[in-house]
């Protein structure tokens, strides 16, 4: 490669750098909205998607970095780029990391609290109102579909987690002669596999959560169906 193609890849790579931050600075407004207004469905969207721009960028960068690597050892110019662009290039990774980290937290920490309170309105005795029975199921159902639709976020949070990981993981392998990095990188790589481990346990969690649900709702339902027949069967002998 020569140096004119160096330069470019040099400005190249800043340039995709300059991109992911971007995209960071955005994904941290809206993580920081999560939970915050009512759109939640939009938002997760909308953070799913910066988050697929990251995904598609990075590859790419850490490819051009390979090539810098190679350049720089044997080009004392390119091999200050390098050290530059990888600091660069490294921090906001971390800062991509952090957000997605607390993007999966908040969801996990939703699940939990939608699934306590449903867990506390399940155990409660049906009330004899029609209106305030029929509000109590409503809510029920809202909150089965919420869980539902916050662990899909989650798996999806947790997926992005794990590919960034496989980034660090590759970038590690790229600055392999820099000690100082690589341990930085597998700190992070260590935190990321944690993070992984810890949400797949509280989607199985929520998962378990809603079977248990759907169980005390079929019971309730033949409980109550078996009321009523034996209130009817009564009131026939009586009548008889």
């Amino acid at each position: 490669m020569t140096t004119d193609s160096g330069n470019d890849l040099v400005q190249e790579i800043a340039k995709n750098i300059f991109a992911l931050n971007q995209i960071v600075q955005k994904l941290e407004d809206a993580v920081y909205k999560i939970d915050t207004t009512p759109e939640h469905e939009r938002i997760t969207e909308y953070v799913n998607s910066l988050i697929q721009q990251s995904n598609d960028l990075s590859p790419k960068t850490n490819t051009m970095m390979k090539q810098l690597n190679i350049l720089a050892k044997t080009n004392g110019d390119f091999a200050i780029h390098r050290k530059r662009l990888m600091n660069e290039y490294f921090g906001v990774l971390r800062r991509l990391q952090e957000v997605q980290r607390t993007a999966a937290t908040k969801e996990r920490q939703k699940i939990k609290t939608v699934s306590d309170q449903d867990h506390y309105l399940s155990n409660q005795t049906p009330p004899e109102q029609d209106q305030i029975r029929l509000q109590m199921q409503q809510q029920h159902r809202q909150n089965i579909l919420e869980v539902r639709e916050r662990q899909q976020a989650l798996v999806g949070f947790e997926n992005d987690i794990q590919q960034l990981n496989e980034i660090f993981t590759d970038l590690a392998r790229i600055v392999h002669d820099q000690g100082e990095t690589i341990d930085s990188i597998e700190a992070n790589v260590e935190n990321a596999t944690i993070q992984v481990d810890q949400g797949a346990s509280n989607v199985r969690s929520a998962l378990e959560y809603e079977t248990r649900a759907r169980q005390k709702k079929l019971m309730l339902g033949i409980f109550c169906a078996a009321l009523v027949l034996v209130l009817l069967l009564f009131f026939y002998l009586y009548s008889r």
